[in-house]
């Protein structure tokens, strides 16, 4: 039986290891990987108006396999309608928090390859607060998707090793 489909949403808290395991994900099972903050965010933090983002995740979902990796609560209504698996990062807050301070030390001044051109990595308040509020702000509302979505394939890490366990499996 296969782990995984070939329509793909990863959700999860920032920091919680979403995009790194999207593209190890993607590199194994050879599916066309989508990174929704690259697709978002435009030069120099400049948001996608709302009508053109519904309209490119229309698009996005098109096609017969891919990975679509990122939150967009707004959107994600769009993505579960075609999407089969659901991997959601459950991780603690401290971790999510951590890890990303962590990320943006290692990339200060740098711009991601899954961020948009013209988007330095940052971390500030605002940020950190996102982070911390998410379990309660976001992680329920992802839990609430998952319990209605049980006809898809459900897969839920709690601890980063989870996710690094289950690429080896693969």
């Amino acid at each position: 039986m296969k782990k995984v489909g070939n329509k793909v949403i990863v959700i999860g808290s920032p920091g919680s290891g979403k995009s790194t395991f999207s593209k190890k994900l993607a590199k194994m099972l050879k599916l066309p990987l989508i990174h929704l903050d690259k697709e978002y965010w435009n030069s120099g933090w400049a948001q996608t108006p709302k009508e053109e983002w519904r309209e490119k995740q229309e698009e996005f979902i098109k096609g017969d396999k891919w990975i679509i990796d990122g939150n967009y609560g707004s959107t994600m209504d769009i993505r579960l309608k075609e999407a089969d698996t659901i991997v959601c990062f459950n991780l603690s807050r401290t971790i999510c928090l951590f890890r990303a301070f962590k990320r943006y030390i290692s990339n200060i001044n740098k711009v991601r390859d899954d961020m948009a051109e013209g988007c330095k990595e940052n971390f500030d308040f605002e940020f950190a607060k996102y982070i911390w509020d998410f379990p309660k702000s976001f992680g329920e509302r992802n839990l609430k998707i998952i319990n209605e979505n049980s006809n898809k394939k459900i897969i839920i890490f709690k601890k980063r090793n989870d996710a690094n366990n289950f690429i080896k499996s693969l």
